[in-house]
């Protein structure tokens, strides 16, 4: 029987898949459990025991690690919804205006999970890192979800028919505002950011339900 043939580029590019996502792993780990701001090449490369340059030549620097950690973020957004729904509803997700209240529970819960990761998502936890544009595409994917619920709830009539692409922009906007100030501490008491983002969605969901008492033009 003939010894199996070594392909070595395929060894090469599983070694090298294997030490991407053991890097990964560790920027993950120090983005969670110290902060945004200990995230240093040098600091990822030391938690793996290896060189900063063949960190750089997997990741091309800092922006291409920070890259990652801001899709991998998205990506734990999206992979994490159907269970939480499912942990709330003990149930298949329900329709309307009710499943546009759990999304937004659901996006309230994640931002405080994981708030290093939702200030590098959508705020400036890494100074200078900008997203590339297929990588801000990436994320909007991310609320495809919320957009069809909406798409639901005007063809089903719970809302009056519009865009429903601006109405998810619209909520977000709102979730956003409140979470990045509760995220850098603008609110003493828990309590507080609970009740502002509550009353933040109400009033966008009743200003879509009744967009002639607030006109938008």
């Amino acid at each position: 029987m003939k010894p199996k043939l070594v392909d070595f580029r395929q060894e090469q590019e599983t070694l090298r898949l294997s030490m991407r996502e053991g890097m990964l792993e560790a920027a993950s780990r120090l983005l969670l459990e110290e902060g945004a701001s200990s995230l240093t090449v040098r600091k990822v490369a030391d938690a793996v025991n290896c060189s900063t340059t063949l960190l750089y030549s997997i990741f091309g620097g800092k922006d291409g690690l920070s890259n990652a950690l801001y899709l991998e973020g998205f990506a734990r957004y999206k992979r994490e919804f159907p269970v939480y729904a499912a942990q709330q509803l003990g149930a298949p997700i329900t329709r309307g205006i009710d499943s546009l209240y759990l999304y937004a529970n659901y996006y309230h819960a994640f931002a405080r999970r994981y708030p290093s990761y939702y200030m590098v998502m959508f705020g400036d936890a890494i100074a200078g890192f900008v997203p590339p544009e297929a990588s801000r595409i990436a994320a909007w994917e991310s609320f495809t979800p919320l957009i069809a619920e909406f798409q639901h709830c005007m063809q089903s009539g719970a809302l009056p028919v519009s865009s429903a692409s601006a109405a998810a922009r619209l909520m977000w906007a709102a979730m956003h505002g409140v979470i990045s100030l509760e995220l850098k501490g603008f609110y003493l008491k828990h309590d507080h950011a609970n009740h502002l983002f509550q009353s933040a969605v109400r009033a966008v969901l009743f200003s879509l339900q009744h967009p002639e008492e607030h006109p938008t033009k």
